[in-house]
């Protein structure tokens, strides 16, 4: 019976950019058994393909609006121009920024200097672009300078988005509610012709309770929210302690 496995990265998979050793492990031991396994993240296809590249070839990125299958494009949800519209006028109103991204690089909206300096050394100084860029774009992170303004920010998209905060950091990444990591993984059971009993979900944020609402097996790491571990079916130990390992043992799939 096929089973499929979705992982979110930070705080899940990876700690600021680092897969511990553990979690490299369980992914080649998923690949060895022969599930499928996708990386669920909130961020740019760009960003999940170079950090995974050499353990998994198929990605949930965009907070679920843009889905890869062995490195191709199965499906895209295009932010529409009047979507665009909408959200950098209330971005702009609330002086804060935004970066827009597409599947190869990200449009730096209404940043300042040390924030486009910031995201350059997380995404690479050939990813950010100061032009609007001629292509598609799926998603995108907002950036404020203080607590009041990201909060600011959570009440005026209450309506539209679930607002993902980056630890404090002054920034965070964005799942619009008509689309989200729940939508990608219910289009891809559909897809494989995959039961929500055979799926499992492993995430620690606010966005991967849209996660939650679709997969049967739902694991919250130890370092997960409050409202996560809340949903799950299991809370495993902290990304630090192999959180991931022991709840694939616990499932007794490995």
């Amino acid at each position: 019976m096929k089973k499929i496995f979705f992982f979110d990265i930070d705080g899940t998979l990876a700690i600021k950019g680092v897969i511990p050793k553990g979690n490299i492990e369980a992914l080649k031991k998923l690949k060895e058994k022969g599930y499928l396994v996708f990386i669920c993240t909130g961020r740019a296809p760009f960003y999940a393909k170079n950090m995974f590249k050499d353990l998994v070839s198929s990605y949930v990125t965009c907070n679920g609006r843009y889905i890869i299958y062995q490195d191709k494009k199965l499906h895209g949800e295009v932010l529409s121009e009047s979507d665009l519209n909408y959200y950098q006028n209330k971005i702009s109103k609330l002086n804060c920024g935004a970066l827009f991204m597409s599947d190869e690089k990200a449009y730096a909206f209404n940043l300042n200097q040390k924030q486009i300096e910031e995201s350059k050394k997380e995404y690479g100084n050939d990813k950010i672009s100061h032009q609007k860029l001629d292509q598609d774009f799926y998603t995108f992170d907002l950036f404020y300078q203080n607590i009041k303004q990201r909060d600011q920010l959570i009440a005026e998209f209450k309506d539209d988005l679930i607002i993902n905060d980056h630890g404090g950091t002054g920034s965070c990444d964005c799942s619009t509610i008509c689309f989200d990591k729940g939508s990608a993984i219910a289009y891809l059971l559909k897809y494989f012709e995959i039961s929500k009993d055979q799926a499992y979900a492993f995430g620690d944020g606010y966005n991967d309770q849209a996660m939650f609402k679709e997969a049967g097996h739902c694991i919250a790491m130890g370092n997960a929210v409050d409202v996560l571990k809340e949903k799950a079916t299991y809370v495993t130990d902290t990304i630090e302690n192999d959180g991931i390992l022991k709840a694939l043992y616990h499932e007794k799939v490995i």
